[in-house]
């Protein structure tokens, strides 16, 4: 009888954690994104930030940097919005990464489960340690709901959020929002030998009228649009996939164009790095080029 009593009160629990969790990310309309992490030593090393914001907003987060033009109503409520950050736990041979979301009092209401890598390829390594670690946030099936915003400030009803994951559980007692200085301490960063790799995990590209990001996977490379000038194309879309092929850097490529229609085509990136598409179009052939994004 105790036994089962027990197995209740964790089902219980579990199940009133989620549904927090689920309730307070829905209070908040918007997302920040740092250009800088902490435990890196430049702007969007590694593409980290770029790749955090593109994971957000593939799941219908609407998402800024920081110190970008921010909408009226955020600007005029700065607690419509949490901010992301990424803090790196990485071992000597593991990166090890955890998602942060803190609200405009500086406490965090959500902490993801830690993402691990044993990639050897510094970018490689961070971007799929964050990838898994975001895997938290996408079991959330975010939706923003107005109802949970009171008189243009976020409910004081809102509690912090219960992660999902019962090994990542992070509760933040309700207290007075007094600044805390979080210790800092060294991190080392997992040993990167010297490889031969072309392409790392994502990368940005763009032209005049597509910005997508190109991810690795397995022996594919697969697009999603980050923007689009054209009505074709949707945030978050997957809209082409590069297959090797037995010639070096020639790639087999499925595309869909600006007017909807997908291609069976092929494409290779030049010297500088950009990718060029064949494209046939009343029977001639155009090569469509997009710049890598630096």
């Amino acid at each position: 009888m105790m036994k089962k009593n027990l197995l209740s009160t964790l089902v219980l629990f579990l199940y009133v954690s989620i549904t927090m969790a689920q309730s307070n990310i829905d209070a908040y309309k918007y997302i920040l994104v740092p250009k800088k992490y902490d435990f890196l030593k430049e702007d969007n090393k590694y593409k980290l930030n770029d790749f955090t914001k593109f994971l957000f907003e593939k799941q219908g987060f609407e998402t800024f940097f920081e110190g970008e033009n921010y909408p009226s109503d955020l600007m005029n409520n700065p607690c419509l919005a949490l901010t992301a950050d990424v803090k790196n736990n990485s071992s000597m041979f593991t990166s090890k990464l955890v998602i942060e979301l803190n609200n405009c009092y500086k406490k965090v209401v959500f902490t993801s489960k830690e993402g691990k890598s044993k990639a050897k390829e510094y970018e490689k390594s961070y971007q799929e340690a964050l990838r898994k670690s975001f895997a938290s946030i996408e079991e959330l099936q975010y939706s923003f709901d107005e109802n949970l915003v009171v008189n243009n400030q976020v409910s004081k009803e809102v509690l912090p959020v219960v992660s999902k994951t019962p090994v990542a559980t992070h509760v933040t007692p309700v207290v007075a929002a007094i600044p805390v200085t979080p210790v800092v301490k060294e991190v080392v960063e997992p040993v990167s030998p010297v490889v031969k790799e072309k392409e790392s995990v994502a990368k940005s590209y763009k032209n005049d009228n597509l910005s997508f990001i190109l991810i690795e996977q397995n022996n594919s490379m697969i697009a999603y649009v980050k923007s689009s000038k054209n009505t074709a194309y949707q945030m978050g879309e997957k809209i082409g996939t590069l297959s090797k092929t037995s010639r070096p850097n020639t790639y087999r490529i499925t595309w869909k164009d600006k007017d909807g229609k997908t291609h069976e085509t092929t494409g290779y990136f030049d010297d500088k790095g950009d990718l060029k598409i064949d494209i046939e179009k009343e029977g001639n052939i155009q090569v469509v080029t997009f710049t890598q994004e630096k």
